[in-house]
């Protein structure tokens, strides 16, 4: 069940970064201020961490429970 949940968190971070990678709303790159290029760094940094947070939180509970 905990690694259900480590799975689905994951997921989670992962489309929240695709989001912000591909979306139709977003500005092209040259065309965002300093802030908000920072900005869209640190978010899809955090996404990106969490994914792989998660990732491997469902890796090796599952070794730890063997």
């Amino acid at each position: 069940m905990i690694r259900l949940v480590a799975i689905i968190i994951s997921l989670s971070g992962l489309s929240f970064v695709l989001y912000l990678l591909f979306s139709k709303r977003q500005k092209p790159w040259n065309e965002l201020t300093e802030r908000e290029q920072k900005k869209k760094k640190i978010m899809i940094a955090s996404g990106t961490t969490v994914f792989l947070a998660g990732l491997l939180t469902a890796l090796f509970l599952d070794k730890k429970n063997k």
